[in-house]
């Protein structure tokens, strides 16, 4: 029998393997941000963006990736209701890793004029997930992605005058 003696990085990586959070768990960071897990398998690793705590927020830069308790996920989706109603809210920046938008995900952000998509792997937007944003509000695209993505974000509840630029 072999005795293995095991360095304390060696311990604790060993430690942390073990405590993945289970699917549908929800997180918070220091800025107030909630994150849903999806996945936390040794391969796979996505949280869906949740919402905010603070009510009167104004901007929301939604990440690539987050850190949370010292492992990193990619942040895949907005989920459902995740700034739902959030009065005050004008800017919102989606990561490049986002493939997906919940249904009503924006809905009832009256001053919402400002939306900036950074992902060209967006797939789904879901019912009303623009509902009730303002109607001078111009969503940006990537160049290569804007034809795709005005059929996709075609008829989420947002006006007209809602425009969808490069």
């Amino acid at each position: 029998m072999r005795k293995v003696i095991l360095s304390i990085s060696e311990e604790i990586s060993l430690k942390t393997k073990t405590m993945l959070p289970k699917k549908g768990t929800v997180c918070r960071t220091k800025d107030g941000y909630r994150y849903k897990v999806l996945s936390a398998t040794s391969k796979s690793k996505k949280v869906a963006f949740a919402g905010v705590s603070d009510k009167n927020v104004k901007k929301v830069m939604i990440p690539k990736t987050v850190k949370l308790d010292g492992i990193t996920y990619q942040v895949t989706e907005i989920g459902a209701n995740a700034l739902k109603g959030k009065k005050k809210l004008k800017t919102v920046s989606v990561g490049e890793n986002v493939t997906k938008i919940g249904k009503n995900a924006f809905a009832g952000c009256s001053k919402l004029v400002n939306i900036v998509v950074k992902s060209k792997k967006l797939k789904s937007a879901g019912k009303n997930s623009l509902q009730g944003i303002s109607a001078k509000a111009v969503i940006y695209v990537p160049s290569s992605k804007l034809k795709k993505y005005r059929t996709l974000l075609q008829k989420k509840g947002q006006k007209k005058s809602v425009k969808i630029k490069k």
